[in-house]
C-alpha cells in the first residue's frame, strides 16, 4: 500500500463564485474562518473542504480530501472547478509517505535518525507508536505502525493483515515556508526530489568488538538507549560535538540488504501519484458470518 502525496491544502485569493457564495450561505465560523464547508456533504459530493474569509488576511485555504487515492489529473481538475485558474493558489502543506510491508517501526527506528534535526517525540498509545524523527513548523518526519492505526480506525483495509504482519509508514511533511514548490502548477517537480535525503542508516557495533572496558560500557549502554527509544533519540542525549565522535566509534553503515530502498520506494510512489497510478488494494472477500450480519 503505497500512497505518494497524502495531503494537500492551498491558500487561494480566489474561489469560484458559486463555492464562495455556498460556503458563505452554509459554512460556519470556526478555525480562524468565517465559513467552512465540507463540499462532500453537499450536492456537488466534491472530495473538498473549504475554509472561506480568514480573519486575520481574508485569504481561502482549500484541502483535498482523500488525495492520495485520486492521482494528479483528477485532483488539478477538480481544484479547477472550486478555484478556477491556478495562478491564485499556493501549495501551503504537501505531505507525502511510503508504507513498508514487513518491517515494524521499532525496528527500522533503531537503525536510522535525522542528521540536523532538534526536536523529536515518540508517542505510545492504541493506534501505534509513532516515532517523529523531525518536528517542526515547516518540516516533519515520522515513522508509524499503519496497520495498527487502520484497525484502531475501523478501516477495512485492515482485514488485508494477519496478527503477526507488519506495515510501518514512513511520512514527510512540508508546511508554511518548508514547502519547496508553492506553486501547484510545479507540483509535477517535487518527483525530482530526494525528499528523504536526511534520512540516515547506521548500526550500532557490537560492545564485544571493543577491547577496552570503559568503551564496552558505553556501547552497551547506547544499545540499551537505542532498543528503548531508537537510534535518533538516543543520539540525541549527547553534544553535537560528543555525537560526531559516537558516530565514528560505535556506528556502522547498515548493509544493503538491510533495509529496503526507502528513497526509491518514496520517489516511485510520487511518480506513481504524479501519472495517475493508483494502486487500490485489494481486500479479502466477506465470509459468510459477516454476510448474515
Amino acid at each position: 500500500m503505497s500512497c505518494g502525496i497524502d495531503k494537500l491544502v492551498l491558500l487561494c485569493v480566489f474561489i469560484s463564485k458559486l463555492f464562495l457564495q455556498l460556503a458563505r450561505e452554509q459554512g460556519v465560523r470556526k478555525w480562524g474562518y468565517g465559513h467552512v464547508i465540507d463540499l462532500r456533504q453537499t450536492d456537488h459530493k466534491l472530495p473538498i473542504i473549504l475554509y472561506c474569509d480568514g480573519m486575520r488576511d481574508g485569504r481561502h485555504k482549500v484541502e483535498v480530501v482523500g488525495v492520495a487515492r485520486l492521482g494528479q489529473s483528477r485532483t488539478l481538475k477538480i481544484l479547477k472547478e472550486v478555484i478556477g485558474h491556478s495562478s491564485g493558489a499556493r501549495i501551503y502543506r504537501i505531505d507525502f509517505c511510503v508504507d513498508l510491508p514487513g518491517v515494524s517501526v521499532w525496528s527500522l527506528a533503531q537503525i536510522c535518525y535525522v542528521g540536523p534535526s532538534q526536536n523529536f517525540q515518540i508517542y505510545r498509545n492504541r493506534t501505534g507508536d509513532s516515532v517523529y524523527l523531525q518536528r517542526s513548523k515547516a518540516k516533519t518526519i515520522l515513522l508509524y505502525d499503519k496497520k495498527r492505526r487502520l484497525r484502531a480506525e475501523h478501516d477495512p483495509r485492515a482485514t488485508m493483515y494477519a496478527s503477526g504482519d507488519e506495515l510501518t509508514r514512513i511520512e514527510i511533511q512540508f508546511k508554511g515556508a518548508g514547502v519547496p514548490f508553492k506553486k501547484l502548477r510545479d507540483i509535477h517537480r517535487y518527483s525530482d526530489l530526494n525528499l528523504l535525503s536526511g534520512l540516515k542508516f547506521r548500526r550500532l557495533v557490537s560492545s564485544s568488538n571493543h577491547k577496552k572496558p570503559l568503551r564496552a560500557m558505553a556501547a552497551a549502554h547506547l544499545a540499551t538507549q537505542i532498543e528503548d527509544f531508537g537510534l535518533h533519540a538516543a543520539l540525541k542525549q549527547f553534544p553535537s560535538a560528543q555525537r560526531a565522535y559516537f558516530k565514528k566509534l560505535f556506528l556502522k553503515d547498515v548493509d544493503g540488504r538491510e533495509v529496503p530502498d526507502i528513497r526509491g520506494r518514496m520517489k516511485k510512489s510520487v511518480q506513481d501519484w504524479l501519472d495517475d497510478r493508483i494502486r487500490h488494494p485489494r481486500l479479502p472477500p466477506a465470509s459468510a458470518s459477516d454476510d448474515q450480519e
